[in-house]
C-alpha cells in the first residue's frame, strides 16, 4: 500500500497489551501495526472494547494497572517509548505527543483554575507562561473572553469550552502528534462539529498529525485521511477514507457501514449479529468468525494476517487467494 514520504511521527509494530484479571489475561491489543506521518489524520474506528483506547494509552505510557505492554515496539518521532524512563516519558508527553481525552471534566482538576492548569503544562517543559501567552492559546482555540476564563474553575465552563481548554493545553508545547480519544462523545452535534473543525484547522495550519479514536464512521469520513478498523484487539482493515468507505473489504467493516442510519424511507439498519469476541479466551483463526455472514471452516483454522491488496490492508484470508475481480463481486453484505 503506497504511502507519503513525509516524516513518520508514530510507528507501532507488533503491539500487544494484556490485562491480568481473576479470569486470567485479557489480550486487549493483539499484534497491532500502525504508522502515522506528519500532517496526517488517522481514524481508529471500531466498537467499544476493541483496543482503540488501550493502543493510545500505550503510546502515552499511561496504561492503567493492571494493563501492561507485553510485546512490540512504539516509536514517537524516533523515540523508543517503551525504553524511556519515567522522567523521559514526562518530557515526551506534551512536547512531542499530547492527548485529548474523552471527558474533559474528569481530566481537568476541579480544584484549580484554568490558568493555573495551563501554566503547569508549560512550566513542566521549561517554557515561558506569561499571561499574554495563556490568553493567546485560548484565543487560538476560539474561547471568548480568554482573560476571564483563566480565572474560572472547570465547572464554570460548558463541556464544549472545557474540551477547547484541553486542546489549548495539548497545543501549548507545540507537539507533532495529537492523540484524540473520542473527544466529542459527550458533546451535542453542533459543538462536536466545532471541535472537529478546530482540530482540522490545527492539522492544516501547523501540520500536526492526529490520531482520532471514534466509533462513528460518519465522523471519520468527514475528518480523517486514512482509517484503521479495529476488531478484538487487531487491525482488520486499513486504507484511505475514500477507499474504505466506498469499497469495504473486511466483513466487519461492511457491517459497521451497514449500521450507519440512511436518510431514505424504507432502508433498514443492518445490525451486526452476535457479541464482541471475549478477549479472555484463546482466539484461533478469525476473531470475527462467529458473527461473519461469509464465514467458512477455513476462517477458524487459518491464521489471519494483514494482506496487502494494493490499495488496502485487510485481515481476511479470502483476499490471499481470490483475485481482485472475484473479491469485488463478493462485497455485497452491508452495501445493499
Amino acid at each position: 500500500m503506497a504511502r507519503s514520504r513525509k516524516e513518520e511521527v508514530l510507528l507501532i509494530q507488533g503491539l500487544e497489551v494484556s490485562y491480568q484479571t481473576d479470569r486470567g489475561p485479557v489480550r486487549a491489543v493483539r499484534g497491532v501495526d500502525l504508522s502515522v506521518r506528519e500532517g496526517e489524520i488517522l481514524g481508529l474506528v471500531g466498537e467499544s472494547g476493541c483496543g482503540k483506547s488501550a493502543t493510545l494509552l500505550s503510546v502515552m505510557g499511561l496504561l492503567p494497572f493492571p494493563g501492561k505492554v507485553v510485546a512490540g515496539s512504539i516509536r514517537v518521532c524516533g523515540a523508543d517509548v517503551l525504553a524511556l524512563s519515567k522522567k523521559e516519558l514526562r518530557s515526551l508527553r506534551g512536547s512531542t505527543v499530547a492527548m485529548v481525552f474523552q471527558d474533559p471534566m474528569s481530566t481537568l482538576n476541579p480544584a484549580h483554575k484554568i490558568g493555573a492548569q495551563m501554566k503547569e503544562a508549560l512550566t513542566v517543559h521549561g517554557l515561558p507562561c506569561t499571561q499574554d501567552i495563556l490568553v493567546r492559546l485560548l484565543q487560538e482555540v476560539g474561547i471568548p473572553s480568554p482573560e476571564a476564563v483563566l480565572g474560572y474553575y472547570p465547572h464554570q465552563l460548558s463541556g464544549g469550552m472545557q474540551q477547547r481548554v484541553m486542546i489549548a493545553i495539548a497545543l501549548s508545547c507545540r507537539p507533532k502528534l495529537i492523540l484524540a480519544d473520542e473527544p466529542t462523545t459527550a458533546l451535542d452535534v453542533t459543538i462536536e462539529a466545532q471541535i472537529l473543525d478546530l482540530l482540522r484547522q490545527i492539522n492544516r495550519e501547523r501540520g500536526t498529525a492526529i490520531v482520532l479514536v471514534t466509533h462513528n464512521l460518519a465522523v471519520a469520513s468527514q475528518f480523517c485521511h486514512r482509517i484503521a478498523v479495529m476488531y478484538a484487539g487487531q487491525i482488520v482493515e486499513e486504507g484511505t477514507v475514500d477507499e474504505v468507505l466506498a469499497n469495504p473489504l473486511h466483513p466487519y467493516t461492511q457491517g459497521l457501514i451497514g449500521c450507519i442510519p440512511r436518510f431514505k424511507k424504507g432502508v433498514p439498519l443492518t445490525p451486526i449479529p452476535g457479541q464482541v469476541a471475549d478477549l479472555s479466551e484463546n482466539l484461533h483463526g478469525c476473531a470475527f468468525y462467529p458473527r461473519c455472514p461469509k464465514r467458512e471452516p477455513a476462517c477458524l483454522k487459518t491464521p489471519q494476517d494483514l494482506l496487502d491488496t494494493g490499495d488496502r490492508l485487510v485481515r481476511c484470508h479470502k483476499y490471499g487467494y481470490l483475485d481482485y475481480a472475484e473479491t469485488a463481486a463478493a462485497r455485497d453484505w452491508g452495501n445493499e
